[in-house]
């Protein structure tokens, strides 16, 4: 056998060594690559109800319209409002919000009055968040509040939990379920108001891990900018 062919082979397990090393590295590399949290879109019907005494009269506020959510996390919720009462309904009755999760901005789009106007979103909302929300994070947000179990809830299997209001030592502010599946968006909710009326929110006809249309994404045209 000779010396050349010796270094030869000497080389060669050499590298089979450094790749056996290195392989499993890669391979944790590669999984924690693909664990990482992405947006997952979806398309869905958003119902709202909000029930008020204005003095001695009950005011009954509805509200239907769509809600969706694209790849990169923006999202697009636009409202249709009604009221019961015995006097109308002031201000925007089709207005939507269209939140740019990377400038960290929301557009407040009224279709009545033709009007666009810009905020920037609370400083850290978690709603807001550039990434989205991890289990350990979900949890940690929820830990003073009382898990109610899992259940299927418009066709989307969510995690349900009393809301602590952080306002009031060992009272809650409502009902809400979640949908970890949809990183961890609010599919239900039903609690009170500031103002002491109650609310209930509900997603429906989710249709998840759709793409929404671009164009719900962009600003109309001809609108007035207002402060």
């Amino acid at each position: 056998m000779s010396k050349a062919w010796l270094r030869i082979s000497k080389r060669a397990v050499v590298a089979l060594i450094a790749i056996w090393i290195l392989l499993p590295s890669r391979r944790a590399s590669l999984l924690a690559q693909d664990s990482s949290p992405h947006w997952v879109p979806f398309v869905a019907k958003l119902v709202e109800e909000q029930n008020h005494t204005v003095g001695s009269l009950p005011v009954r506020i509805t509200a239907e319209g769509l809600y969706v959510r694209n790849s990169q996390g923006a999202s697009y919720n636009r409202r249709v409002l009604s009221t019961r009462s015995a006097t109308p309904l002031r201000g925007a009755l089709d207005v939507a919000f269209l939140h740019d999760r990377a400038s960290h901005t929301t557009y407040i789009i009224d279709f009545v009055k033709k009007t666009i106007k810009q905020q920037s979103d609370p400083s850290g909302n978690p709603d807001f968040a550039l990434e989205p929300t991890s289990r350990a994070d979900f949890d940690k947000r929820h830990a003073a509040d009382i898990f109610l179990g899992k259940q299927m809830v418009s066709g989307v299997e969510c995690e349900g939990y009393r809301v602590a209001d952080p306002h009031h030592k060992g009272k809650y502010r409502g009902e809400e379920w979640f949908a970890p599946s949809l990183n961890f968006m609010a599919v239900q909710y039903r609690g009170r108001l500031p103002s002491g009326g109650k609310i209930s929110t509900m997603l429906k006809d989710i249709e998840a891990g759709k793409e929404p249309d671009a164009r719900f994404f962009r600003l109309p045209e001809g609108f007035k900018w207002v402060k």
